[in-house]
């Protein structure tokens, strides 16, 4: 909680209770959903991943920044025999705002019809760092380099809010299914994001 309070907060919003004290942050990435929960937090984060395998000659371990470890919707950068062992971030600098949350449309094991996540840091009201990423509006959990772009050397306006909430529509490639239409997550994200930033 005080390294990394919306990865607290997204862990603790994972399907129920019963599913919580049985599930891994590790099983939720490996899973590999758009909309897993613990995946927009971390990529946030820079998290990276130690991955592991037992080998003729011993175990071999490599490192997978989170970014490149989803290929798409139930697949991963994780090769047969290969299993997820660690998973490391820093804390983030004393000072930053963070801000998660996803939306759902039932009130129990509630699967995310999208998802987003922001940290910021400023100096004397400008951005001098931004981090945004979205979950649920792609084939994989994405970071939002687009309205990171839009956001870093400016102060929190509206104007500047506007153009981020605009960067994330263009970026964002969200379907329609049995959850939710892709204008409506679309619409979603943009209220998600514009919330934080306000």
């Amino acid at each position: 909680r005080a390294a990394a309070p919306m990865l607290a907060e997204a862990a603790a919003r994972i399907a129920c209770p019963q599913i919580r004290n049985r599930a891994t942050i590790g099983g939720n990435l490996c899973n590999a959903s758009p909309a897993a929960d613990t995946a927009v937090p971390l990529i946030l984060l820079d998290a990276v991943l130690e991955i592991a395998a037992c080998r003729p000659n011993g175990t071999a371990t490599r490192e997978i920044p989170i970014a490149g470890f989803f290929r798409g919707p139930g697949s991963t950068a994780l090769q047969p025999g290969e299993v997820l062992t660690c998973i490391r971030f820093k804390p983030l600098p004393t000072g930053s705002f963070c801000a998660w949350d996803k939306f759902g449309t039932r009130p129990a094991m509630e699967i995310a019809v999208a998802s987003v996540g922001v940290v910021l840091h400023r100096v004397e009201g400008r951005v001098v760092d931004a981090r945004v990423a979205y979950g649920s509006v792609a084939p994989i959990p994405l970071r939002g380099r687009q309205a990171e772009s839009v956001l870093v050397d400016q102060p929190l306006s509206r104007e500047v809010v506007d153009r981020c909430v605009a960067a994330a529509g263009e970026e964002i490639s969200p379907i329609t299914d049995i959850r939710a239409g892709e204008g409506y997550r679309r619409e979603i994200v943009g209220v998600l994001l514009r919330r934080m930033l306000e």
